[in-house]
């Protein structure tokens, strides 16, 4: 719930490795996302007396060295040259401990501005008090992520080993000395220690979206001491606990930072949201209690339903039930339908489509089941067949009428070939979901529904095409043109129908064709969002490098997904393609390595590429593991991608489509591989769900 980590900007992350400036650590974040969000309630160190209000002023930022740095999972340090303080961050679920070891100095000052939030604060929620000589409390009302209008209000309380010398508030640009309390969107407090013969000053800090009260419950349950090396080493513990899911051996050192650092990025969202006691705000604004689980927040469906959600049911599939257990509360308080990216305790409404339907159904695929299913099924078929049921403010599916009289969204909306392809494939993972719990008449309804791409794929051009309202295709399409599309063209949404390969490719001219068009649109691996080619640095290309496989040319996948690792996936601070989303770019690294991926959406099962490691080992949560081998090759595989056999404990498997159910308990999955492809391997799939 709390992450506790520096900003240098208000832009989304707040942090950039290029900018040598720190404004604060707030104890909030969002990892990778597209818009500003959170920073809430950031915490600085400086040196006073204070000359002006900290509300609209830069003057206490520092500038720091990354020389001077230090980062690891579950702690951060760093010195702030300004002003010569040095600052060490950690954390429990809900707690920070923060220790700042100021020069000597009567004048030792920490601000906390509650109105510092990245989006801004409301004026109503958002203040500060000063208790006795060592405590502070208040909370921080922001939201509006992305323009969507979700609003939350987050609390604090915090603890100080010393006690003040001195202190005081200010709201906007007036600075208040002595006063103890302050309200209003540019709202704050600033504390002032003697340093002259104890250098370091503790905080321990707590958080809640439900109140201050809590906030006290989560820190005395978490961090009761002040023992900060003990904190330190228990967050590193976990962590290790957590990313020793996956061992691996071989590679060079940048091969092996950057896969443990994309896992580790990968287990950052969705993140806690319910208090030690349960409880929570929920999408109606009221406090519930989260009866034997964990309700967690920050659900970036549209992004994490390609690859995420399938490698977090894999390797905690305990914390991913808790979370679509999240998902199935939020519906039920949100106006019945499932939110399309959750924020805190509401609906942003961000990008298209029905995303969630196809997180519930793959996470249920890959073996999660401790969630309310019948609930989960009932709030998905409810959102993809009622028009206007809503979650949160925002409609589940816009434009739903249309789709279910005509099995298209015309160009009325905006990105409508995006959203019908979106919606077909959520219909497919609905339709699996439902075949999985026994409602047979959903699943044939939903399944008839899921090709509902071919309303919009024209024939005469072999491309999906946006149509007009009267059913007409656009009069001037081109596949580069954005029009119709989310993020993307048509030359890039054309290959999203990853749960009907066969019949898009029928659709296209057969597998010579394909396969073509392929190599043409790999000529270049991320080429932006209006161009023939490749856009690896967002999520509608996740799956294409892998549909070589359905079109008979498995090595062709092997070759381009190499490529796109050893080009695009890097040891550095550009080493991403583009916004993580919540670790949904670091999982598809992540599955990549492992030579397999979770290519049709509610179906247990991979595509086959070939592994960067020659040794990897996924230790399951029930005690078993399977293990992936590269036989016969050197320690770094960089320039040996090419599949020329593959063996599943010994014996010989020559297909390139892997059912999860095949391998996960205590099996071997063997490849050998080389630097020349092998036409032959894998060249006819089979065992893919069909939709007829």
């Amino acid at each position: 719930m709390l992450q506790w980590s520096p900003d240098t900007t208000s832009a989304p992350g707040g942090y950039r490795y290029l900018q040598h400036t720190i404004y604060g650590f707030s104890l909030t974040h969002f990892s990778g996302r597209g818009c500003s969000a959170y920073q809430d309630i950031p915490f600085m160190p400086t040196l006073g007396p204070l000359s002006v209000s900290p509300a609209k002023s830069s003057a206490y930022a520092s500038s720091y060295s990354h020389s001077r740095e230090s980062a690891s999972p579950g702690y951060y340090s760093v010195h702030l040259d300004s002003t010569n303080i040095q600052v060490a961050l950690t954390v429990t679920p809900r707690t920070g401990f923060g220790q700042f070891t100021y020069p000597s100095s009567t004048a030792a000052t920490m601000l906390i501005n509650t109105g510092g939030s990245a989006t801004g604060d409301a004026g109503q929620g958002t203040g500060v008090r000063i208790l006795g000589n060592n405590q502070v409390v208040g909370s921080a009302t922001s939201g509006n992520f992305c323009g969507g209008g979700n609003t939350y209000t987050v609390y604090f309380a915090a603890i100080f080993d010393h006690s003040f010398t001195g202190f005081g508030t200010w709201n906007g640009a007036l600075l208040q000395p002595g006063a103890r309390s302050s309200s209003g969107s540019h709202s704050g407090a600033y504390l002032t220690f003697d340093t002259t013969h104890t250098a370091v000053v503790q905080v321990r800090v707590a958080i809640s979206f439900v109140s201050i009260a809590n906030a006290w419950l989560n820190l005395a349950a978490e961090n009761p001491g002040w023992n900060f090396d003990a904190i330190r080493s228990r967050a590193s513990a976990a962590w290790e606990q957590q990313l020793s899911r996956i061992t691996i051996a071989g590679g060079t050192y940048d091969e092996q930072v950057s896969f443990y650092t994309a896992l580790y990025h990968t287990l950052i969202h969705p993140n806690i949201f319910s208090d030690v006691n349960g409880q929570y705000v929920g999408f109606d604004k009221r406090i519930h209690v989260a009866q034997g689980y964990t309700q967690y927040e920050n659900f970036p469906g549209w992004d994490m339903y390609r690859s995420l959600i399938a490698l977090l049911a894999i390797v905690e599939p305990r914390e991913t039930g808790d979370m679509l257990q999240s998902l199935v509360a939020d519906a039920r308080q949100g106006g019945g339908g499932l939110p399309r990216w959750e924020v805190a305790n509401d609906n942003s409404g961000g990008m298209v489509g029905d995303s969630i339907d196809v997180v519930i159904a793959t996470a249920y695929a890959f073996g999660v089941r401790n969630f309310d299913t019948q609930a989960a099924l009932a709030a998905m078929v409810e959102g993809a067949t009622l028009p206007g049921t809503h979650s949160g403010k925002h409609v589940v599916r816009e434009a739903l009428g249309e789709y279910l009289a005509h099995g298209y969204v015309s160009t009325g909306t905006p990105g409508s070939a995006s959203i019908t392809l979106e919606y077909a494939v959520d219909d497919f993972a609905i339709a699996q979901f439902a075949r999985a719990l026994g409602q047979s008449a959903t699943y044939h309804t939903f399944l008839r529904r899921a090709l509902n791409w071919q309303t919009l794929f024209n024939a005469a051009s072999g491309y999906i095409e946006p149509r007009n309202p009267d059913g007409t295709f656009l009069a001037s399409f081109s596949p580069t043109r954005e029009s119709g599309f989310v993020e993307g063209d048509s030359a890039q949404y054309t290959w999203m129908v990853q749960d009907d390969l066969p019949d898009l490719f029928h659709a296209m001219g057969g597998n010579t064709t394909v396969v073509k068009r392929l190599d043409y649109h790999f000529q270049q691996l991320d080429n932006g969002p209006i161009s023939p080619y490749a856009f690896m640095g967002n999520e509608p290309e996740f799956e294409i490098p892998w549909e070589y496989d359905a079109a008979g040319a498995p090595s062709h996948t092997q070759q381009v997904v190499r490529r796109i690792q050893t080009q695009l996936f890097l040891d550095s601070p550009a080493g991403l393609p583009g916004n993580d989303d919540g670790g949904a770019m670091s999982s598809w690294y992540i599955f990549s390595a492992l030579g397999l991926y979770p290519e049709i959406p509610g179906v247990s099962g991979f595509f086959v590429g070939s592994p960067l490691f020659p040794q990897i080992t996924i230790h399951l949560e029930n005690g078993d593991a399977f293990q992936i081998t590269a036989a016969g090759t050197p320690a770094v595989l960089d320039g040996t991608p090419y599949v020329q056999g593959l063996t599943l404990n010994g014996a010989a498997y020559d297909n390139p489509w892997l059912p999860f159910a095949t391998i996960q308990t205590n099996i071997g999955v063997q490849f050998q591989l080389s630097d020349q492809p092998n036409p032959t391997w894998g060249n006819a799939i089979h065992g893919l769900p069909a939709l007829h």
